[in-house]
C-alpha cells in the first residue's frame, strides 16, 4: 500500500521559521535562519528584530519569494496486524513575504511586515486515518512597529502582531456499532484573529559590531469551530448523539509560544562579517489544538512538548564590487521526545546548511539568492491502540527538505555603512 501524501511545507523548520519570523537575508546575504537579530542593514529588520529600523536614513523595502520543496518516506504498521505502510511525501509551496520602513524624524521610524505560512498534511487512505486524514493550518501575519533612537548606541521598538489563523482537521469514523459499514467522515473546521505584542532592542557597541534582542509574546487562541460528520452508521449515530457529541458547541484552543533572539553582527576590515544568534522558544507551553465539546475537554492534549533551542550562524564576504556570497547554518535540539510524539505533531529535531548571494545592481538596489538544504530528524511515533488493530508505530525512513529563495531591497545600507 503507497498513498502519495502531500504537505507543502515542512512542519518542523515552518513552525521554528514562523515563530521566529525569520529572514534569510538582508543587506548581506544570508542563509536561512541567520541574520537575526542584529545584522539591521535591510527592511528585513523589521520583521526580526524592528529595533534595527533607525539605522534606516530613508524609506526601504523588502520583497521576496520563499519555495519550499520537500521529499519524505514514512513506514508504519499496527501492532496487532503487523500490517505495513509505505508512504511517499513530497511538496512544492512558495510564500512571498514584504517589509517597509518609513523615517518619521531623526528619532521615530515606523514599519509593516506581511508574512504567511501554512501546514498541511494529506496522508489518504492509510492505517492512521481514525487518528488524522488530513490537516492544514494558514497563519497570515501584519506586524506593524514603531521605533525609537535613544541616542547613537541605542535603539528599542514595540510591535503588534495581528494574526489571522484557519484550522482544518478530516479524519476518518469508525462505525463499531455498525458492522459491515464503511467509514465515516469528521470534518472540523475554525478560523480566528488574534494579536500579540512584541518588543526588541539594538545596541552599537561599536562602529563594526552591534547586538540584537527581540521577544515576542505567547499568543492564546480561541475559536468557535463546526464539526460535519457524514456517513455515519444508525448505531453508531445513535450513540454518538447520546452522548452530546452530534449537537455539541465545538471550540478550539491553541497556543503559539512567546520567543526570544539574540545576536550579534561584526564586520572585519576586509568587508566579510560574521554573525551569531540564540534563539528560545517557550515551546513547553505549545498547544496546536485542543477541542472542548460543551465547554468540556474532548481529547484533551496531554503532550509534554520540549523547549526549542535554536543556534545559527553565518559567514559572508565581497567576491567583487558588486557580488558579495555568505554561507551559514542553523541547529535546533529535539522539539519533543520520542515517547510524547503524536501523528499530528511529528517534530524533531532540525538542522540546516545554506549558500547565499546578493549581486548590488545599484546603490540603492540589490538582488538576493539564497539555496539552504533542511535536514529533519526521523519522528518515530507510538499511537494509543485502537481496538481490533493495536497500536500505530512509525517513523520516517527519510526526510528532506529545500529552501529557495529570491529577493530585492530597495535603499538598503550598503556594507561598511555604520
Amino acid at each position: 500500500m503507497s498513498p502519495r501524501r502531500v504537505r507543502p511545507l515542512p512542519l518542523a523548520p515552518v513552525l521554528l521559521l514562523a515563530t521566529l519570523a525569520g529572514n534569510p537575508a538582508d543587506a548581506r546575504p544570508y542563509p536561512l535562519g541567520t541574520g537575526l537579530a542584529a545584522a539591521a542593514d535591510s527592511a528585513q529588520t523589521a520583521s526580526s528584530n524592528p529595533a534595527g529600523i533607525t539605522r534606516l536614513p530613508q524609506r526601504a523595502i523588502d520583497a521576496d519569494v520563499l519555495w519550499f520543496s520537500s521529499r519524505s518516506e514514512w513506514q508504519s504498521a499496527f501492532s496487532g496486524t503487523g500490517r505495513q505502510s509505505n508512504t511517499t511525501d513530497s511538496g512544492n509551496t512558495v510564500v512571498p513575504r514584504f517589509a517597509i520602513v518609513q523615517p518619521i524624524n531623526d528619532r521615530f521610524s515606523a514599519s509593516f511586515t506581511f508574512l504567511g505560512t501554512s501546514i498541511a498534511d494529506d496522508l489518504g487512505d492509510w492505517p492512521g486515518r481514525y487518528f488524522i486524514e488530513s490537516y492544514e493550518s494558514l497563519f497570515v501575519s501584519a506586524f506593524p512597529s514603531v521605533a525609537y533612537r535613544i541616542d547613537d548606541r541605542w535603539s528599542i521598538a514595540v510591535s503588534v502582531a495581528l494574526t489571522y489563523a484557519s484550522f482544518e482537521q478530516e479524519r476518518a469514523v469508525r462505525n463499531a456499532f455498525d458492522p459491515g459499514f464503511g467509514d465515516g467522515r469528521s470534518k472540523l473546521g475554525a478560523d480566528s484573529v488574534e494579536a500579540g505584542l512584541g518588543l526588541s532592542v539594538l545596541y552599537q557597541h561599536s562602529a563594526n559590531t552591534r547586538w540584537g534582542l527581540a521577544w515576542s509574546s505567547q499568543i492564546d487562541a480561541t475559536r468557535s469551530a463546526d464539526n460535519e460528520l457524514a456517513g455515519l452508521g444508525p448505531n453508531t449515530e445513535r450513540v454518538m448523539r447520546e452522548l452530546g457529541i452530534l449537537d455539541a458547541d465545538l471550540a478550539i484552543e491553541s497556543t503559539s509560544p512567546q520567543s526570544v533572539v539574540a545576536g550579534v553582527y561584526h564586520e572585519f576590515a576586509s568587508g566579510a562579517a560574521v554573525t551569531a544568534d540564540v534563539a528560545w522558544l517557550d515551546f513547553s507551553d505549545f498547544r496546536l489544538s485542543e477541542f472542548y465539546f460543551n465547554g468540556q475537554s474532548f481529547a484533551r492534549s496531554g503532550t509534554s512538548y520540549n523547549d526549542i533551542y535554536a543556534v545559527s550562524a553565518s559567514y559572508s564576504w565581497p567576491v567583487s564590487d558588486r557580488w558579495m556570497l555568505g554561507v551559514g547554518g542553523l541547529v535546533t535540539n529535539q522539539m519533543i521526545d520520542d515517547d510524547e510524539r503524536t501523528m499530528t505533531l511529528r517534530l524533531d529535531a532540525v538542522w540546516s546548511l545554506g549558500l547565499a548571494a546578493q549581486w548590488r545592481w545599484t546603490d540603492s538596489r540589490s538582488v538576493r539568492l539564497s539555496l539552504s538544504y533542511i535536514g529533519i530528524g526521523s519522528a518515530p511515533v507510538s499511537t494509543p491502540a485502537i481496538p481490533g488493530l493495536g497500536s500505530l508505530e512509525g517513523s520516517f525512513t527519510s526526510r528532506d527538505a529545500l529552501l529557495f529563495q529570491v529577493g530585492m531591497s530597495w535603499n538598503a545600507l550598503l556594507p561598511g555603512r555604520r
